[in-house]
C-alpha cells in the first residue's frame, strides 16, 4: 500500500529546504536587530483560545482542526483541542499564563512554525503553511503601529524582495466607541439588499457587517463600493492616530496606498489594519497583513493592554522570492567537497573533514574508497561544491592536493599539510565565489 502526506501538506527537504532554512536565518537576524525575542507556543492549544477571538470568524466556524482529547481519567470529560490555525491567540494565551505583560512594559516577540487549516489546497494557500509573526505588547502608540509596518517592509526587503515588488495596504478600522455607530450605518445600508448578499455574508450581516466589505463575491463587492466607509465615521482620537501612522510611513519612505476596504478575517483588530500584497502571486496576492488589537488580552483574563503585531505566509513569501528568482541558499552549499582516491587518500582527508566541520566550514566528502575521478567529480557537482580537492596515490606521493574550482574548471596544487588553513580561508564564501 501507498501512503502519501495528507492533501495539502507538503514535505520540504533538499535544496528546497537550504532555501527556507537560508531566508528564515535572514528573517531571524532582522526581528533580533529590531529588539524582538523568539516565543514558541504549541500547536495544539484548547478550543476556547480560538473562541475567545471571535466565534463569528470564518477561522472559528470552518478551518479548524479538532482533535478530541482523550482525558486525565475515564471519567473526566474530554477536551476539545485544536491545531492552531493563526498565531495571535495562542501567543496572548501564552503571555497571560506566564505574566510576561506583568511588567507593564513595552515587550517583542516574534514566532515562527506551522499552522494549520481546513480549506481547499491551491498554489499559496494550503492546509499545513507557516507563518512568521511579530508581536508588540504594551503601547498603544502610532509609532508602534508604524513600526510594525516598517519592520515588515525591511524584512521583506531582507530576504530580496523589492519595494515595486509588493503594496502596503493600510486602513483604520476604528474602536470601541466609534466602530458600533458605524455598524449600525453598514447595517441600515445592506439590509434592503439581503437577498442579493452572498450566503456568508447574509450571516455577516447582524453578527460582523464590516467584513463584508471584505467579501470577494462579485456582487457583495459591487455593493460595497458605494456603502459607508469606516475611514469616514473615526472618532478624533482614531482619525489622529491614523494620521501619525501615515506621517511616520511617509518620513522612513515607506511607500503605501489607503485601501478602506481593509478590515482584516479576524474580528479583534481596532484602529490600525494593514495588508502586504504582491502581484507576483496571482489570485492568492496577500503575502500577510495585522494591525492593533488593543482589548484582547482582556478576554484571557483581567489584564486589558494594547497590542499590535502582523503574520506573513513564508510559502507566499517563498512563491514572491521565485518569481525575482531571488536566491538565498548558497550558504548552505558545501565550499569543498573531498574526492580521496583509493583507500590511503581516504585515510587522510577523512580526519581533515571531521576537523575542518567542527571549526565551521561545510565541506562534504566521498566515503567510496575506489572510485574514479569521474565519478567523484559528478558527485562534487551534485551537491554544489565550490572546489574538488582531489586526493589518489599520486597525490599523496608527491605531498600536493588537487583543488578545482568546480565553476570555472581551473586546478591548482596546494600542499596537503595546507589543506586545512586554504579551506579555512574559504569559509563563509559563497560556492559560485570560489
Amino acid at each position: 500500500m501507498e501512503i502519501k502526506a495528507v492533501r495539502g501538506m507538503n514535505d520540504l527537504f533538499g535544496a528546497e529546504l537550504q532555501r527556507w532554512q537560508a531566508v528564515e536565518a535572514k528573517l531571524r537576524d532582522a526581528m533580533t536587530n529590531f529588539g524582538y525575542s523568539e516565543i514558541r507556543t504549541p500547536s495544539l492549544e484548547k478550543i476556547e483560545v480560538f473562541k475567545a477571538v471571535g466565534d463569528e470568524t470564518d477561522i472559528v466556524e470552518k478551518q479548524m482542526y479538532q482533535v478530541q482529547d482523550r482525558g486525565a481519567h475515564p471519567d473526566s470529560k474530554p477536551e476539545i483541542l485544536v491545531m492552531r490555525p493563526e498565531g495571535t491567540a495562542g501567543f496572548i494565551r501564552a503571555v497571560m499564563e506566564h505574566g510576561l505583560a506583568n511588567t507593564g512594559h513595552v515587550s517583542r516577540f516574534y514566532y515562527l512554525g506551522p499552522m494549520f487549516r481546513y480549506e481547499r489546497p491551491q498554489k499559496g494557500r494550503l492546509r499545513q503553511f507557516h507563518q512568521l509573526g511579530a508581536e508588540l505588547i504594551y503601547d498603544g502608540s502610532a509609532e508602534a503601529d508604524a513600526e510594525l509596518i516598517i519592520l515588515l517592509d525591511h524584512l521583506l526587503k531582507s530576504v530580496g524582495l523589492k519595494s515595486e515588488n509588493y503594496e502596503i495596504r493600510i486602513n483604520s478600522v476604528g474602536c470601541k466607541d466609534c466602530r458600533p455607530a458605524y455598524r449600525e450605518k453598514l447595517i441600515a445600508y445592506f439590509k434592503p439588499h439581503f437577498a442579493e448578499l452572498c450566503e456568508n455574508c447574509q450571516r455577516r450581516l447582524e453578527r460582523a457587517p464590516m467584513r463584508i466589505l471584505d467579501c470577494k463575491n462579485e456582487v457583495c463587492k459591487k455593493l460595497s463600493e458605494t456603502a459607508p466607509l469606516g475611514i469616514d465615521n473615526l472618532d478624533e482620537a482614531c482619525a489622529k492616530q491614523h494620521a501619525r501612522v501615515k506621517e511616520c510611513l511617509k518620513a522612513e519612505d515607506v511607500t503605501f496606498v489607503e485601501d478602506p476596504y481593509i478590515v482584516r478575517g479576524l474580528d479583534y483588530y481596532s484602529r490600525t489594519a494593514f495588508e502586504f500584497t504582491s502581484n507576483l502571486l496571482g489570485a492568492q496576492s496577500a503575502l500577510g497583513g495585522g494591525g492593533r488589537y488593543d482589548g484582547l488580552s482582556a478576554r484571557f483574563g483581567k489584564l486589558d493592554f494594547p497590542s499590535v503585531g502582523w503574520a506573513i505566509g513564508m510559502e507566499r513569501v517563498m512563491l514572491a522570492l521565485d518569481a525575482v528568482q531571488a536566491k538565498l541558499g548558497d550558504a548552505h552549499k558545501p565550499v569543498a567537497f573531498l574526492a580521496p582516491m583509493g583507500a590511503a587518500a581516504f585515510d587522510k582527508l577523512f580526519p581533515l573533514s571531521l576537523k575542518l566541520k567542527k571549526q565551521g566550514v561545510h565541506v562534504e566528502m566521498s566515503y567510496e574508497k575506489e572510485k574514479g575521478l569521474k565519478w567523484l567529480l559528478k558527485q562534487a557537482d551534485r551537491v554544489q561544491a565550490g572546489v574538488a580537492v582531489i586526493v589518489g596515490d599520486q597525490e599523496l606521493a608527491s605531498g600536493q592536493a588537487s583543488v578545482k574550482e568546480l565553476a570555472t574548471g581551473q586546478q591548482k596544487n596546494v600542499a596537503i599539510a595546507d589543506l586545512e588553513k586554504e579551506l579555512l580561508s574559504m569559509k563563509g564564501r559563497s560556492p559560485s565565489a570560489n
